[in-house]
This record gives structure tokens, sequence and C-alpha cells, in this order.
């Protein structure tokens, strides 16, 4: 003869009841944790960046396209690659050398004779072509601006 089996419900781990005994125990298992989030909110608060995230949030497609808008002005792209040129330089740099080179620097100022000794270095030389070519360039803009200026005052 069969014996009957008593009926259980499967309750799976993360039932309702489940988390809400983990919510209950939360406070108490990181005490810490909840208080540092609460110190952290309360000073999001006072500094009003609370405020400033939620006027950003709701106004959503319109921060957006101000941001897209500026990113994508001439000058915006051509300053986004001048970084990303030096800072590819920049990444050649030895540190070490740089720092040696700050701290030296510190002392009596070099005599003329050995800044002209220094100039005549192959690697002086091709740093001082670079300078020269960038003023040339920051010049050419330069007299292209105050072009532009002299005109739209002519025109005023």
């Amino acid at each position: 003869m069969a014996i009957a089996v008593d009926f259980r419900k499967y309750a799976p781990e993360d039932s309702r009841g489940d988390l809400v005994r983990r919510i209950e125990d939360a406070p108490v298992e990181h005490a810490q944790a909840v208080l540092a989030a609460y110190d952290l909110l309360e000073r999001l608060h006072e500094k009003g960046i609370l405020d400033l995230l939620i006027g950003l949030l709701s106004a959503g497609d319109t921060v957006v396209n101000q941001v897209v808008n500026a990113v994508s002005t001439p000058e915006a792209v051509a300053a986004l690659r001048a970084g990303l040129i030096f800072g590819g330089l920049l990444k050649s740099v030895d540190a070490n050398r740089l720092h040696e080179i700050f701290a030296e620097s510190g002392g009596q100022p070099p005599s003329l004779l050995s800044l002209a000794r220094q100039a005549g270095s192959e690697n002086s030389r091709r740093g001082l072509a670079l300078v020269f070519k960038l003023l040339d360039l920051f010049g050419e803009a330069l007299k292209e601006s105050q072009l532009a200026d002299v005109a739209t005052k002519k025109a005023q």
C-alpha cells in the first residue's frame, strides 16, 4: 500500500519573504556602509550636487544636444587632436629624467655659453625646430584672426 507524502511548497532562494528578511537584516549587517552612504548623500546635498544631477536628468536630451554641439565645433576637434598629439609625445618622455632636469634647474642660471653649447646638440636643435614651427603656426593663426577682426570692424 502507498504511503502519502507530505506536500512541501518549494520557495526559491530569492522569494519575496527572503528578500524582505535580507532588507530587514541589511542595516544591522552593513551598518558602517549604510552610515557612510547617508554621509555621502548629505554631503552631495549640501554642495548642491544632487540638485545639479536632478536638473541634468530632467533636462535629458537638451543637455546631450548642447554637449554634442559644443564638442563638435572645429575648435573643440582641433583641441582634442592637439591634446592627443601632445599626450602621445609626453608618453615617450622619461619622467625620471624630467624630474632630474627640474631639480637641476633650481640652482644658478646657466651661462649664455653653456646654453649655446646645449642648443648645439642634435636633440636640442630638433626641439628648437619644433618650437619655432609651432610659433610660426600660432603666428599665422594670430594673423588670420587679426585680419578677420579688422574685416569685421570695416564691415560695421
